[in-house]
């Protein structure tokens, strides 16, 4: 950002310290500091994770709405409560390939 020209000496703009303040979040997370991940995607996962958090602060956008992988029942107004009730998926398996480490 560029100085003013009516300005002496430093002066804390408020787009500065948001940037600064996310990158001092981020790099309090001590697995920044140093590259500990044996994989590349996993750095690279974090990265875009945090990419992401500060793009949403920055431009104050809202959170994208969570959805449940599970439906839930609702309960019944009347009546005895009864507890609510997931529908459980079938569980998947993930078969990985073997991969050489680099």
């Amino acid at each position: 950002m560029p100085r003013r020209k009516d300005q002496d000496g430093f002066a804390v703009l408020a787009k500065r310290w948001r940037v600064e303040r996310a990158i001092s979040w981020i790099m309090r997370a001590r697995r920044n500091v140093c590259d500990y991940e044996r994989l590349i995607c996993h750095s690279e996962a974090r990265t875009w994770t945090f990419i992401a958090l500060m793009v949403r602060r920055l431009t104050r956008s809202p959170r994208p709405p969570r959805t449940s992988p599970h439906p839930v029942e609702p309960v019944k107004a009347a009546g005895k409560p009864k507890p609510i009730r997931i529908r459980m998926q079938q569980p998947q398996t993930i078969r990985l390939a073997p991969t050489a480490l680099r």
